[in-house]
């Protein structure tokens, strides 16, 4: 992995539970990002998210992930294929199967 590959991870954003308190959450679909920078001695890489259409939970695009937690954006794995992981997959499934039911 090296600055500027295009990446599958899981963004953390909080979530408020009191006008006082906010809880920190990992996304539960994966997002396309940029590796901008990686450090192989720590284990970790800053990755910039792709710019969102719609407002976005996270304070910051940038983000740091674990190296093992970044997936390629193909990535083929059994936890990317699972059914409703990847919501542009996820979307792009959907929109498939309307168009079987119109044809």
């Amino acid at each position: 992995m090296k600055a500027g590959d295009r990446v599958l991870v899981r963004p953390s954003f909080h979530i408020p539970v009191r006008p006082w308190w906010s809880e920190p959450h990992t996304s539960p679909f994966y997002y396309p990002g940029t590796v901008a920078e990686v450090n192989e001695q720590r284990g970790y890489a800053r990755v910039e998210l792709d710019e969102s259409l719609y407002p976005a939970p996270w304070e910051s695009r940038v983000q740091m992930f674990r190296i093992g937690d970044i997936h390629g954006h193909a990535c083929g794995c059994p936890e990317c294929s699972k059914p409703g992981r990847d919501i542009y997959r996820f979307r792009a499934d959907q929109e498939r199967m309307l168009n079987e039911e119109q044809s």
